[in-house]
């Protein structure tokens, strides 16, 4: 009925001014203290803004960004045997030296890797090897 009578009649509205008020820095930094030593907000105060964002909103959810790069697959052969790994493009040919001597029971130290007749330097990484792409064939020999 309220919203009838206002509509027909109209209301009067008072204004009002906004004005600017200026604080002195001391008095507003004793305001921000005292509402956070109170305990009613969950924020770090100062510091960047993502610490501030992630007090505030907590993620739940980690992101792995290796699945967003592509994996090249490499066939092992020693001794007869070969086996297909995975591996990144950035990687060192010394994490697939590790893996292969894992899966064949070899150590590291003493075995190397030739790929189409050339020695690869642990030290190095896949991409450095243009040859090297995905479903190459590399060889686990023993070092000399």
């Amino acid at each position: 009925m309220g919203i009838i009578y206002s509509f027909i009649f109209g209301e009067e509205h008072q204004r009002t001014e906004v004005t600017d008020v200026q604080q002195d820095s001391s008095s507003l930094e004793n305001s921000r203290e005292s509402s956070v030593n109170e305990g009613n907000h969950s924020f770090i105060q100062g510091g960047d803004v993502t610490q501030r964002t992630d007090a505030m909103f907590p993620c739940t959810i980690t992101f792995d960004h290796t699945d967003d790069v592509d994996k090249k697959n490499i066939y092992v052969n020693c001794a007869g045997k070969s086996k297909e790994f995975f591996v990144f493009p950035l990687e060192k040919i010394s994490v697939l030296l590790q893996e292969a001597c894992d899966w064949a029971d070899k150590k590291p130290q003493r075995m190397t890797f030739v790929f189409q007749g050339e020695h690869l330097d642990v030290m190095k990484t896949m991409s450095e090897y243009p040859g090297l792409r995905a479903g190459s064939k590399v060889n686990l020999i023993r070092a000399l």
